[in-house]
């Protein structure tokens, strides 16, 4: 799903898209001519390989999402989001979620198993 971003107003527009297992849900709002804000949360599961066991298992995401949006080049220093920025006049969620996914998947994901393992291993017991 793209949005032009000239389109999106100062009034706040609460939005979902669904893209494969996941769903990204939360709420624009134009800060500037330039720049808008995006707060909210990435939702669904993943089907993930274990990074220890190398099995294969499905993880419930539930991941709080804060983004700016950039028509252009963006000067400032934000600490508070990541800032994306675009040239095209749309913002485009599906390659957001792509890119979310992605970001899960490259990072250390245990099964339950390995998980429980890892614990036990932390606080002295088996």
């Amino acid at each position: 799903m793209q949005i032009e971003f000239k389109k999106v107003g100062f009034n706040k527009k609460e939005i979902t898209i669904e893209r494969n297992s996941l769903q990204l849900h939360g709420v624009l709002d134009r800060q500037d001519k330039e720049l808008v804000k995006f707060t909210g949360e990435l939702t669904g599961s993943l089907e993930l390989e274990c990074s220890r066991c190398g099995l294969d298992f499905t993880k419930k995401i539930k991941e709080p999402i804060r983004l700016k949006f950039s028509d252009g080049i963006y000067r400032g220093f934000d600490d508070e989001a990541d800032v994306i920025e675009f040239y095209e006049g749309k913002i485009d969620f599906d390659s957001i979620i792509d890119s979310e996914e992605e970001s899960i998947k490259a990072g250390y994901n245990y099964c339950n198993h390995c998980e429980q393992q890892d614990e036990g291993e932390n606080y002295g017991s088996t």
